[in-house]
């Protein structure tokens, strides 16, 4: 492995990188910020309002961009470095959703744009219903065991049993709860006689209507990480779509097809098409070459932005893939210093502006830990 020390970034011509205090010509602190995951966006839709987290130290604070300035929302200490405290707006535009902690709980919270508690419920957030009527939950203490990353750093003993544990769906205004499906029920499928707590669910997604949502079953054996991928309607009635071992990331193309980096028997590792009523399976080869990413589409459907990890110069690559004509355009790279490894590591991220003609991503090319914004309105022919 070698890096070019010289090398701090580059974008493609007819783009504009910039960071988000800049591009909102709000003041800027050294502290780091990062917005998280793929599988959400932090602008409203309206595009007026933009949600960072910021590092404090044990808690990060949720500031929102708007107007020239940058405001304080609320903190919290259920966080993590890949996917913060999964905060994200209400679709009204109106709210903000997080995890949090209280009084030692994992608890979901939603604040209006002015910082005031609407309310709390008893299970974490990890996935909003596309109507924000309900969301689905899972168990972080099970991520905490087995992936870390993902946790949120409790040290609280021993999981529950199997068939207690799994994934739950919250109604957002009444607070009622119910269990939809049992991590039991999904390790009797798998077949394997692997310790219970080494089995967990994790990357919960709905589909643009949410009448189903797609969600990883994973654990760890003498073989490795094994990931099975499974669809569920609203009621948790669930199949398995890819089950060759291999599954990481993936997007919903439309209610009934998942873009996915996988492994298959006929096209080994890449990203793949799967209809997921059909089961009809198509390799994009365009793309898989460049290995594993983070997928979104395009709110026109016509382009997927995806990353890279870091190559063999420390460089993470931004890749705009044309579903029209099936061709990668790199659009920007951007180098990794070393410090950032492991469960520290900034992946980018790529997520989807609104509008189509902005790209959100997280990077520490500068020594630092921040979020930007990449104008592709011009490349996209959007602008």
């Amino acid at each position: 492995m070698y890096a070019d020390r010289d090398f701090v970034y580059e974008v493609a011509d007819d783009t504009e990188l910039s960071d988000v205090p800049s591009q909102y010509d709000a003041e800027s602190f050294t502290a780091e910020r990062f917005f998280g995951y793929f599988d959400v966006h932090p602008w409203t839709s309206s595009m007026d309002k933009m949600l960072l987290h910021e590092i404090t130290s044990d808690e990060v604070k949720i500031i929102i961009f708007q107007n020239q300035e940058s405001v304080y929302l609320t903190s919290s200490s259920a966080w993590n470095l890949q996917q913060g405290t999964r905060a994200q707006w209400h679709p009204t535009g109106e709210s903000v959703l997080l995890n949090d902690l209280k009084s030692g709980n994992l608890i979901a919270k939603e604040i209006n744009s002015s910082g005031e508690l609407i309310s709390t419920h008893a299970r974490p957030i990890q996935a909003v219903h596309p109507d924000g009527k309900e969301y689905l939950s899972l168990n972080y203490d099970r991520l905490d065991r087995n992936r870390p990353d993902y946790g949120y750093g409790l040290d609280r003993g021993s999981l529950p049993s199997p068939e207690s544990d799994g994934l739950w769906k919250v109604d957002l205004e009444s607070g009622n709860e119910e269990f939809l499906i049992s991590l039991e029920s999904l390790i009797e499928r798998a077949d394997t006689s692997v310790d219970p707590d080494n089995h967990y669910v994790n990357h919960v997604l709905y589909n643009p209507s949410g009448e189903r949502f797609v969600f990883l079953h994973r654990w760890r054996g003498e073989e490795g990480r094994v990931s099975r991928l499974y669809v569920s309607d609203r009621d948790g009635n669930c199949w398995v779509v890819m089950d060759e071992s291999v599954v990481s990331h993936y997007c919903w193309l439309s209610d009934s097809e998942l873009f996915v980096w996988g492994r298959t028997r006929e096209f080994g590792n890449g990203y793949h098409i799967i209809d997921i009523d059909s089961g009809y399976i198509k390799y994009v080869d365009t793309l898989s070459e460049w290995g594993d990413g983070h997928p979104s589409l395009s709110p026109n459907r016509r382009y997927i932005i995806t990353d890279t990890y870091p190559d063999r110069k420390r460089q993470r690559h931004l890749l705009l893939y044309d579903r029209e004509e099936d061709d990668v355009v790199k659009i920007g790279s951007f180098f990794e210093p070393l410090k950032y490894t492991g469960i520290t590591r900034c992946d980018l991220h790529p997520r989807w502006s609104p509008d189509g003609t902005a790209i959100s991503f997280d990077s520490t090319h500068t020594g630092r830990r921040e979020s930007y914004i990449l104008d592709v309105g011009e490349l996209v022919n959007q602008s």
